[in-house]
């Protein structure tokens, strides 16, 4: 008998001593290092590499980077499954996830062990047991399952548990050891399904702005919110450069140009002009500069690190200026408006871009978001007085009907 077969009936095994396990092993470790690797936006790859790595893989999976796992064909995981940061599995035997299984970051599932006694220990033996959770399960972060654990249906696990026995379906459990804290009703489970039932765009839209600080974007998560943001700021954009009347503009600025997009449509707006992008994320810039490779080595366009505090560029440099979902974070509203007018050439225009403001009747979701990332959210009139504050010498306030967008243009 191999010691593969030994590992996959339970027994105690030498993975050292099987060719085909190192093998295996390597392979697995390889293929998560170049997922790991793979660029957030570069969604497609990582869907295959994903493929490549698992036993299965439901509809709308996404295991956010890192992932580590030693096999990964030993994992099957089902439809519209969620895993977030930093997820290790040992897969030395199986371990299968249910369909909506949603996983905090820093969580384990760990079927390999070792025996307790130190000469078998010491000898490199080890065994794997089977771990496997049910549909509609919720396991917060940091989270660690030990060998042979079956966690049941509809069940969620408090963050920082260590799970060391079985947990029955449709309960809440936390603590180290995990424990049955209570049943959850009915309702409870009912309300969880609605919630899991959002679409896994849903969720990984809020993730990736979440984990990816929008206020200041860092990171993978970072990436994959600008790349996402690149497409679902785009109407609201395309709105608003309808009022950008770019005849004669030689330069042109886009302040907070984040995943790079609104200088690729300022460039064909305005084939004569050289477009600015500036940003005071790393991340946003290095996003913007592969966003726009074409334009920058056509001498069409450059990308900047800079703050909209001490913008580097002399008084009256550019035609036109924009900024498009990215005034709700400036540090000093007032103040920044006065250094955008500084490096507007007179007569030149700057356009404020932004899919809300400040309205009656906002929906709940949005002023949710509002208080949770603490966006400076300013009405129509706030505008117009901030606007002639910072020196505007007129201010339009354009609106679309039907929609929360504003587009704010001011002129030196």
């Amino acid at each position: 008998m191999t010691e593969k077969e030994k590992r996959d009936l339970g027994m105690l095994y030498l993975a050292s001593r099987d060719d085909e396990l190192c093998k295996e092993y390597i392979k697995a470790k390889d293929l998560c290092f170049e997922y790991n690797m793979t660029r957030p936006s570069d969604k497609g790859r990582k869907a295959e590499l994903l493929e490549r790595i698992l036993g299965k893989m439901g509809d709308n999976c996404f295991i956010v980077s890192p992932f580590w796992c030693d096999y990964g064909y030993n994992i099957e995981v089902g439809d519209n499954c969620w895993i977030n940061h930093n997820c290790v599995i040992l897969d030395c035997a199986k371990v299968t996830f249910g369909d909506n299984v949603f996983i905090g970051p820093d969580c384990g599932f760990y079927t390999a062990g070792h025996p307790v006694d130190t000469a078998r220990r010491n000898a490199g033996l080890e065994f794997a047991h089977p771990i496997t959770v049910g549909d509609n399960v919720w396991i917060g972060g940091g989270v660690r399952v030990m060998p042979g654990i079956s966690i049941g249906n509809h069940s969620v696990i408090g963050g920082g548990s260590t799970v060391v026995s079985d947990i029955p379906a449709g309960v809440i459990a936390a603590g180290n050891p995990c424990r049955v804290i209570r049943e959850l009703t009915e309702e409870e489970i009912q309300t969880k399904l609605a919630e899991q039932s959002e679409s896994t765009d849903d969720k990984e839209a809020f993730d990736d702005t979440r984990l990816g600080n929008p206020r200041k974007p860092e990171g993978e998560a970072g990436a994959m919110m600008l790349a996402r943001m690149n497409e679902s700021h785009g109407p609201v954009t395309d709105w608003a450069l309808s009022f950008l009347n770019p005849e004669g503009a030689r330069k042109i600025l886009d302040i907070g140009c984040g995943g790079g997009a609104t200088i690729g449509r300022l460039a064909g707006l305005a084939p004569e002009a050289i477009i600015t992008g500036v940003d005071y994320s790393p991340v946003s810039v290095q996003e913007s500069k592969e966003y726009n490779t074409e334009l920058i080595a056509g001498g069409r366009a450059e990308v900047v690190e800079a703050s909209v505090e001490e913008l580097p560029f002399a008084d009256d440099t550019f035609d036109r200026i924009t900024t498009v979902e990215s005034f709700y974070f400036w540090p000093d509203p007032a103040e920044n408006l006065k250094e955008v007018r500084r490096v507007l050439k007179p007569g030149g225009r700057f356009y404020l871009i932004a899919d809300i403001y400040g309205k009656a009747g906002l929906d709940q979701a949005i002023l949710d978001n509002i208080d949770l990332y603490d966006l400076f959210n300013p009405s129509k009139e706030e505008f117009l007085i901030l606007f002639r504050n910072a020196g505007f010498i007129a201010v339009k306030i354009h609106v679309k009907e039907g929609t929360d967008w504003i587009c704010v243009e001011g002129i030196k």
